[in-house]
C-alpha cells in the first residue's frame, strides 16, 4: 500500500512513497498539494501506474507549489489570447516550472550583444550608408558600456541600464546626440518587443534630455581660404572645396567618385547619402582647378584614404578637420554648455565641416541668388531646412533695410 510522508523541510506538500516493480524500488513523488486526502488519492495513482508499467521512473515530479504552476500557466493563457505569445513570455514559464521544480538551471533568451548585433546587421542592409554607420556608432558604444551586462539575456536589460548609459554620455556629449542614440536604441528595442523577445522596452521609461538648439555658424570666405591652406594634403583640401564650393557633406565629400565629376561638361552630378536626393550643379572654379591638378587615369574615389575612415569619434573624420580649423587660426566659436553642473560641463564648437555646408548657402544668399535656386543646389528637402543654413551678412541686409522708402 502507498504510504505518505511530509516533507517540511522542501516544502508545504504531500510527498507519496510507493513501490515500483519495473525497478525493484521505492520511488518518491510530490503530490502537488497539503490535503492529506488529495494527496492519497494522487498517492494511488502513481503506485497503480506503476503496476501497470505506465509510470517512467527518470520523471521526477517536482516538488513544487502547485499555486505557483497554476498561477505560471493562467498568465501564459492569457498572453497567449491576446495575441502577444512570444519567446520572452515562454521563456517566463518554463522558467517559473523549473524554478518551483528547484532546478537551479534557467532557460536563456538572445544576449543583449547577440540580439543589438543582429539588429545591426539588418540595419546595413535595409538603410543608407550614412544611417547605417550612425546606427552602428550607437549600438558598439551602448554594447561596450554594458560590458559583462552585455552576455546576459536581452530581456534583463531594464531602465537602469539605459539611464546609466545616457549619463555616461552626458558627460561626453551634446544633449541632442545623447537624445539621438536614445532613439536609435528605442528602435532596437522595439524591434525585440515585436518578435516577443521582451515584454517591454526599457528606452521608454527613461527620460529624453531636454537641450537648447545650438546653431552652426558659417565660415566667411577668407576663413575657408586659411582652411585650404592649412590643409594636410590634396585629400584634406579638395574635401575642403566640396564643403565650401559644392555644399557636400563630410560623408558625401570623403566618398565622392571620380564619376561624378563631368571635365567635359564642367559639372558635378552625385546623389547625396543622407536624402538619396540627386544633385548636379556647375563645377566652381577654384574646385575645378583642384580637381583637374588632381585627376589621373586611376577611378574610384577621390578622396581614397579618407573614404575608409570613420567620421565620428575621437580620432574620426570630424575632429581631424577640427585641428585643421585650429591649424589655421580660425576661431571655432567654442560655447559652453551645461553651465548649472561645472563637474559635467562641456563645450559646443559652432564651427564644424558642416560649417562650410551653411558657408555654400549663405555666400549665395548674400550674392542674391534666389532661395530655389540655393534650394536645389544644396539639396535641401524643404525650405525651413534650407533657411536654418542661410546666414545672411550684414551689408545685404541694410541694403533691404534701406530699400524702404522714406517721406
Amino acid at each position: 500500500m502507498a504510504s505518505l510522508q511530509r516533507n517540511l523541510k522542501k516544502s508545504q506538500n504531500w510527498n507519496c512513497s510507493f513501490y515500483d516493480p519495473a525497478t525493484g524500488k521505492w520511488c518518491q513523488r510530490s503530490t502537488g498539494t497539503s490535503d492529506k486526502a488529495l494527496a492519497m488519492e494522487s498517492c494511488l495513482k502513481f503506485e497503480a501506474m506503476a503496476k501497470a508499467g505506465r509510470l517512467d521512473s527518470a520523471v521526477t515530479i517536482p516538488a513544487a507549489d502547485s499555486g505557483e504552476l497554476l498561477e505560471a500557466g493562467m498568465k501564459l493563457l492569457q498572453v497567449a489570447r491576446k495575441g502577444q505569445l512570444g519567446e520572452e513570455a515562454a521563456r517566463e514559464f518554463v522558467n517559473r516550472v523549473m524554478l518551483a521544480a528547484q532546478v537551479e538551471a534557467q532557460i536563456e533568451g538572445a544576449t543583449a550583444k547577440d540580439f543589438l548585433t543582429n539588429w545591426l546587421e539588418g540595419r546595413r542592409l535595409s538603410k543608407s550608408v550614412h544611417t547605417a554607420n550612425r546606427y552602428r556608432t550607437t549600438i558598439e558604444m551602448f554594447i561596450k558600456f554594458l560590458g559583462a551586462r552585455g552576455t546576459t539575456s536581452v530581456a534583463a536589460l531594464g531602465a537602469k541600464d539605459v539611464e546609466k548609459y545616457r549619463n555616461h554620455r552626458l558627460r561626453e556629449v551634446s544633449a541632442g546626440t545623447v537624445a539621438d542614440d536614445l532613439k536609435i536604441l528605442r528602435t532596437a528595442f522595439n524591434t525585440a518587443k515585436r518578435q516577443g523577445v521582451i515584454r517591454s522596452n526599457p528606452v521608454e521609461a527613461v527620460d529624453f534630455p531636454a537641450s537648447e538648439t545650438q546653431s552652426r555658424e558659417a565660415f566667411t570666405p577668407a576663413e575657408v581660404g586659411l582652411l585650404i591652406k592649412a590643409a594636410k594634403d590634396d585629400q584634406w583640401r579638395i574635401a575642403i572645396m566640396f564643403g565650401a564650393y559644392a555644399g557636400c557633406r563630410l560623408s558625401d565629400a570623403v566618398k565622392m567618385d571620380w564619376s561624378a565629376v563631368n571635365f567635359e561638361a564642367n559639372l558635378l552630378r552625385y546623389r547625396q547619402q543622407k536624402t538619396k536626393k540627386l544633385v548636379e550643379m556647375p563645377l566652381h572654379k577654384v574646385l575645378l582647378r583642384q580637381l583637374e591638378k588632381m585627376a589621373g587615369d586611376a577611378a574610384g574615389r577621390i578622396t581614397p584614404k579618407l573614404a575608409v575612415q570613420s567620421v565620428p569619434g575621437r580620432s574620426g573624420l570630424s575632429r581631424q578637420f577640427l585641428d585643421i580649423v585650429k591649424a589655421a587660426g580660425v576661431d571655432m566659436d567654442v560655447r559652453e554648455v551645461d553651465k548649472t553642473d561645472k563637474a559635467k560641463s562641456r563645450h559646443f564648437t559652432g564651427k564644424s565641416f558642416h560649417s562650410l555646408r551653411s558657408s555654400f548657402v549663405s555666400a549665395m544668399a548674400n550674392a542674391g541668388v534666389a532661395p530655389e535656386i540655393r534650394q536645389k543646389l544644396s539639396g535641401h528637402t524643404t525650405e525651413d531646412a534650407h533657411q536654418r543654413y542661410t546666414k545672411l551678412e550684414m551689408d545685404p541686409l541694410r541694403k533691404a533695410i534701406n530699400s524702404i522708402p522714406s517721406k
